[in-house]
C-alpha cells in the first residue's frame, strides 16, 4: 500500500523515509492524496476509517541536497506537547472507491497564541523552523482474517515562517 502526496518531497529521521511537505506560517492547506497498489492501481478503501495525531519538533537546520529531498539537523521534540484542540489537522475519503481523499492541515499549526505550539523567530532562514510529524492512522478490516488491521502513516510537514 503508497500513499501518495501531491507536491511531497522525500524525508528521511533515523532510517525513516516518509514523504514531507513544506508549509508557511499563517496559511492552511488542503493535500490530496491517493492510496495506490505498487503498480500505481488505486485501492478500494470503502470500510477504511483515517485519523491524525501530530508531534512537534524544533529543527536546528534544514538543508535541500537535491530538489527531492530534505536533510534535517538537531531535532529536538517539544516538551510539552501542544494540546491537540489547539490546531487543526483532518482527514477524510472523497472517493473512497477509488482510494482519494484528503489531509487538511489548518493556519492554526503556527498560532503561537496557544500555548505550546512552536514559535517560529527568523524569517526567510533555515535555521529555526518547526517540524510537524503528521501521522495519517487508517483502520481495515482484513479481508482474509476478519481482523481490524491499524497502519501507521508518516508524514513530515516542515512548518517555516514567511
Amino acid at each position: 500500500m503508497s500513499l501518495l502526496l501531491n507536491g511531497s518531497k522525500t524525508m528521511t529521521i533515523a532510517g525513516t523515509e516518509m514523504q514531507c511537505l513544506e508549509i508557511y506560517t499563517g496559511e492552511s492547506y488542503t493535500l490530496p492524496f491517493t492510496f495506490t497498489y505498487a503498480n500505481s492501481v488505486p485501492i478500494n478503501c470503502t470500510g477504511w476509517t483515517l485519523s491524525t495525531t501530530a508531534k512537534f519538533y524544533n529543527v536546528d537546520t534544514v538543508t535541500y541536497p537535491s530538489a527531492d529531498s530534505v536533510d534535517l539537523g538537531n531535532l529536538t521534540l517539544n516538551s510539552p506537547q501542544p494540546n491537540a484542540n489547539a490546531y487543526t489537522i483532518s482527514t477524510a475519503f472523497t472517493t473512497a472507491a477509488s482510494g482519494i481523499g484528503y489531509l487538511y492541515i489548518g493556519n492554526n499549526i503556527t498560532n503561537t497564541a496557544n500555548v505550546g505550539i512552536p514559535q517560529i523567530q527568523l524569517a526567510n532562514n533555515t535555521a529555526n523552523s518547526t517540524l510537524v510529524i503528521v501521522t495519517l492512522g487508517v483502520s481495515r478490516v482484513d479481508a482474509l482474517s476478519s481482523l481490524t488491521d491499524f497502519n501507521k502513516e508518516p508524514i513530515g510537514i516542515i512548518v517555516r515562517y514567511q
